[in-house]
């Protein structure tokens, strides 16, 4: 997945490239994984595989040197650590490189799925999900979870959104 170029979604497609197989996608689950992709997009890394909940394991890649590997969310969240893993860059340049990344990230998407940064689009998609949930519509969800987790440069202010919305 590449936080510029939102993968499409296909018919081999399913759930858990947005979410592990153990989350159902519930408001509770939908709200904490839009969080928490923003919250390490601001830390400068990138999921490689669905949210999988604060306490598990989860693929990431380091957006300073391209490093793959797993980390706790719960670690992840916790802003600039001293260490972020082996190979890294060295820390003096953590924050200009992270800066860099973040006058990058735009407050809007410009996605071919649109993504909702408004509290109005995220009470759409957020309706849309129920629905889907509600009827058993496979495809219907799959749209959802894309436009509410897939990647995008506007997580935070998707994340910003659906704060607002359920707030």
């Amino acid at each position: 997945m590449s936080t510029t170029d939102p993968t499409p979604v296909t018919e081999t497609a399913d759930r858990s490239a947005y979410l592990a197989d153990h989350l159902a996608p519930t408001p509770r689950n939908l709200a904490s994984a839009t969080q928490a992709i923003a919250t390490i997009a601001a830390g400068g890394w990138e999921p490689l595989t669905g949210y999988p909940g604060s306490d598990t394991l989860w693929q990431v890649r380091c957006l300073l040197c391209d490093w793959e590997g797993l980390r706790f969310y719960s670690h992840l969240r916790r802003g600039r650590p001293v260490f972020r893993h082996d190979g890294c860059l060295p820390q003096a340049e953590h924050a200009d490189k992270l800066a860099e990344l973040t006058k990058q990230a735009p407050a809007q998407c410009h996605c071919l799925f649109a993504h909702p940064t408004t509290p109005e689009k995220a009470v759409e998609v957020l309706q849309a999900i129920a629905y889907a949930r509600q009827v058993d519509d496979g495809p219907a969800l799959l749209i959802g979870l894309t436009q509410l987790l897939g990647p995008c440069p506007a997580s935070a202010a998707r994340a910003a959104a659906l704060a607002e919305a359920n707030s």
